[in-house]
């Protein structure tokens, strides 16, 4: 019956694992909602900025012309 306590060791351990895995799953899913809206928000700062120097090059542009 020695291998009896290497079944419950075995069955604890994946029991534990996954408790561990499902408490993870919470904050996993809010860190990938926060990145997907920081991704979203620098990505439209960052097409300002090259509007924004865009205008600036045709302005200057204008200027020398």
């Amino acid at each position: 019956m020695p291998y009896l306590w290497s079944i419950v060791a075995v069955v604890a351990a994946v029991t534990g694992l996954g408790l561990v895995v499902v408490a993870l799953l919470g904050p996993v899913k809010r860190f990938g909602l926060v990145a997907g809206v920081a991704r979203e928000q620098i990505g439209r700062e960052v097409g300002m900025i090259r509007a924004r120097s865009a205008a600036l090059r045709v302005r200057l542009a204008e200027r020398r012309a």
